[in-house]
Parts: structure tokens; C-alpha cells; sequence
């Protein structure tokens, strides 16, 4: 009897697991909302960021503002309309962080990333 109840553990686990990867991970995940801090970057070829600097080394940042899993502000020195944000392409990582971009690059191309605030 005790040999039979562990592959239903080990199913059990995978299942939770898989379940909450998806909830809170996926890119499919619905992101929270509030507000978001957000960093201009650089997206590599190695899907990895690089932080975006202008002529001074100061780091562009911003906020953002999501509602309903939407993007709905973005703003830096300047906001965006709600025509703009709506151009831009958002890849979301999990529910708390995405960067959004208007270049169709499928690799290496400059993005604002943001994270949630607080």
C-alpha cells in the first residue's frame, strides 16, 4: 500500500506547481495592478537587459500605471497618448514585471522595463 501513494504525491506536486507557474510566472499571467517603476534598456542578444544611460550617465526611468492587466499610463519626461501605448508590443513576466517596446526586433532592441512599485 505505502509503494502506491507516491507517483499520486509526485503528480500532486508537479500539478500544484504547474498550476501556480502559470498563475504567477507564465507570460500569460495576468499582471497586477498599481503603479510601476520602470528603467529604459537595452534587451541583448542573450534576452538579457542593459540599462540605458543618456550622455550624463543618469538612467532613463519612468513610471506606468496598469488597471484590469492593462497597460494604461506610461510616462517619463513625457507621457505617452493612449494611442501610443497602445502601438506598443508588452511582454509581460509574471504579474509583476513586463517591458513594453515599439521595435518589432525579435532580438536585441531598447525597451522600457518595469517592475511594480512597492
Amino acid at each position: 500500500m505505502w509503494r502506491t501513494w507516491k507517483p499520486y504525491a509526485v503528480l500532486a506536486v508537479l500539478a500544484i506547481g504547474g498550476i501556480w507557474w502559470w498563475n504567477a510566472q507564465s507570460p500569460f499571467a495576468t499582471l497586477q495592478d498599481g503603479s510601476y517603476s520602470c528603467t529604459g534598456v537595452y534587451v541583448n542578444e542573450d534576452s538579457k537587459y542593459e540599462i540605458l544611460v543618456d550622455s550624463a550617465g543618469q538612467r532613463y526611468s519612468g513610471t506606468a500605471r496598469v488597471e484590469g492587466g492593462e497597460l494604461v499610463e506610461l510616462a517619463g519626461a513625457t507621457p505617452l497618448t493612449t494611442t501610443q501605448i497602445s502601438r506598443l508590443m508588452l511582454k509581460s513576466t509574471g504579474t509583476t514585471k513586463f517591458h513594453v517596446t515599439d521595435d518589432p526586433a525579435t532580438k536585441m532592441y531598447n525597451a522600457i522595463a518595469c517592475e511594480l512599485a512597492g
